[in-house]
């Protein structure tokens, strides 16, 4: 379990690079569980703030039903390009502390000491107990988590980014072993961003998503399904009248059909709505969109070693103004597992989703990812490559178009002494190359171009 935690939280740090641009969209998130099964794990926070638990130890106790699981940490390494700067790049060393307390539902370890969930009695194998064991009417998880980061640098400049990082979690999923089921996920996250070429000062942001879904999973059918709505508040802090606050909703079907034992169609029909909010004159100027997206998929196995996950369809963004998007929409994965310990794969997207310096963007993504668990030792590389189009851009006297190539590389070594004890080794690499230029207040050409590169390296205890 600690091993999967930590290829877990190296692959999250994917999210972090892949959205490198001028400033980092967060848009609505696909819809919990699209292609997994059905448990509290299903609604995935991805968008939850850093730190993501390499270790997770045994917790304490507390009353019948429930358990707490408090993690420390500290890291320390290196940023090249802190501004995010085309030339005359400032590098600093990098301080992070990080704290979480979580409590959650007993695991069914927990429910039931001593006892093998996928044993069944009298020595006779019985692969499905784990699903048997009485889990209760209602599952949850919740967590709090800080982040606190300290530029180390002669520049005074410098030093003043950073700051204070926090998110609060909350899962919920009401009679998991009944026919129906109710999900919850509340995810509060406030992410730090430095002062780039384009800002005077920090960009920080406040973001709110809120999901709920309602699940048909009769045990006795392959069919299946849920229905879903998501909302997310997306706010900067110390906006200046630069870019829109906005808020996201989307309402959504998800149907499920069990073909073979390790085949799964589903589909899935949606319609969102995304506006400006607040009284800035950006969020005032913001278009006004109510995406639609149709997608078909299948999730399958090959082979005993090879998964594969193609969905495909059609969306359009229907913008009340401005440029608007009407096209195939394409998302696929395949995997293959080489060894016992090892899995590598690879799959290409393509997406289109609102942007903040414009109406949205296009995004053409090919990705990739190689795991290996070296015991005690787990690592993982994971490369993308993306070519982003920009439509609509909100720059006066330019041009409302803007590509980037972008390149982001996400590495790391997580050695895990024990399941409440690891040290932590994480590489970040992420470059932006556009031809795009724009002339700022000062007169100057501005590039938006730059080349980072992040090393950090720490140790995670969990109590």
């Amino acid at each position: 379990m600690t091993r999967q935690l930590a290829i877990i939280a190296l692959l999250l740090g994917v999210c972090t690079a892949a959205h490198a641009q001028a400033l980092v969209d967060l848009s609505t998130v696909a819809p919990p569980g699209t292609a997994g099964s059905l448990s509290i794990s299903s609604f995935d926070p991805t968008d939850a703030t850093s730190p993501i638990s390499v270790v997770e130890g045994k917790g304490w106790k507390v009353g019948e039903g429930t358990v707490i699981h408090p993690t420390f940490g500290v890291s320390t390494g290196f940023d090249s390009n802190v501004f995010y700067e085309n030339s005359n790049t400032q590098a600093a060393g990098v301080m992070r502390l990080i704290g979480q307390v979580a409590a959650g539902s007993l695991s069914i370890q927990r429910l039931h000491p001593g006892e093998d969930p996928m044993a069944g009695g009298m020595g006779d194998a019985k692969p499905d107990r784990a699903v048997d064991q009485d889990e209760g009417m209602f599952q949850y998880w919740a967590s709090a988590r800080l982040t606190y980061d300290q530029m180390l640098s002669g520049n005074d400049t410098v030093n003043q980014t950073g700051g204070l990082g926090a998110g609060i979690l909350l899962r919920g999923l009401i009679n998991p072993q009944g026919n129906w089921s109710g999900g919850l996920d509340e995810n509060f996250a406030r992410m730090i961003r430095a002062a780039s070429f384009e800002t005077s000062q920090n960009m920080n942001r406040d973001v709110n998503t809120a999901r709920v879904a309602l699940y048909y999973h009769p045990h006795e059918h392959s069919l299946g399904g849920y229905l879903y709505y998501h909302n997310t508040i997306d706010v900067i802090e110390n906006n200046a009248n630069m870019y829109p606050d906005r808020m996201f909703h989307r309402f959504g079907v998800h149907p499920e059909w069990v073909l073979l034992p390790v085949t799964k169609l589903y589909g899935d029909l949606s319609i969102g709505a995304v506006t400006g909010i607040g009284n800035s004159a950006p969020s005032a100027m913001k278009p006004t969109a109510y995406p639609l997206l149709a997608r078909i998929g299948i999730a399958t196995l090959l082979n005993l070693r090879t998964t594969v996950n193609v969905a495909a369809g059609y969306t359009n963004g229907f913008y009340s103004a401005g440029p608007s998007y009407s096209a195939a929409s394409v998302d696929s994965m395949i995997a293959f597992r080489y060894s016992a310990l090892g899995r590598v794969g690879a799959g290409y997207s393509l997406d289109y989703e609102d942007s903040l310096n414009a109406n949205y963007y296009r995004d053409h993504v090919i990705r990739g990812f190689i795991s290996q668990d070296f015991a005690p030792f787990v690592a993982l590389v994971s490369p993308e490559l993306h070519f982003r189009q920009y439509q609509g851009l909100y720059v006066a006297g330019n041009s409302p178009v803007r590509d980037d190539t972008i390149v982001a590389v996400v590495a790391g070594i997580h050695y895990v002494y024990r399941d409440w004890l690891a040290a932590v080794l994480d590489y970040r690499f992420s470059t932006v190359d556009t031809a795009f230029r724009y002339t700022d207040a000062m007169g100057q050409v501005i590039n938006p171009s730059y080349t980072r590169h992040e090393l950090l390296l720490g140790i995670r205890l969990a109590i």
